[in-house]
């Protein structure tokens, strides 16, 4: 499994452990990502997706149907994830020049 942002037809973005087999998608925790606007700009968050059942560890399958998009999220939003349910490790986004 790795993590992916999956957009649904419907314009929903989800973040999680994704892995796909057999036509359909098995999401470990996923969580929305809301963009809200800022005085400073679009600001990136999560919000519980389906938190409540218990396949939210053991993995919620999409038909891939469903699916508009899967794609590979950002380092910062890799981070963010990372911080609450991963290992707590940050990748570097980049090394700064001397």
């Amino acid at each position: 499994m790795s993590l992916k942002l999956i957009t649904f037809k419907t314009n929903q973005t989800i973040l999680g452990e994704v892995e796909y087999s057999g036509g359909e998608y098995t999401v470990k925790q996923p969580v929305q990502v809301i963009v809200q606007p800022t005085k400073d700009g679009p600001m990136m968050g999560f919000s519980p997706f389906l938190d409540f059942c218990v396949e939210f560890s053991t993995g919620i399958k999409f038909s891939s149907s469903d699916v508009l998009t899967v794609t590979t999220p950002v380092t910062d939003l890799t981070n963010q994830y990372n911080q609450v349910f991963g290992s707590g490790i940050q990748i570097a986004s980049s090394i700064p020049k001397f």
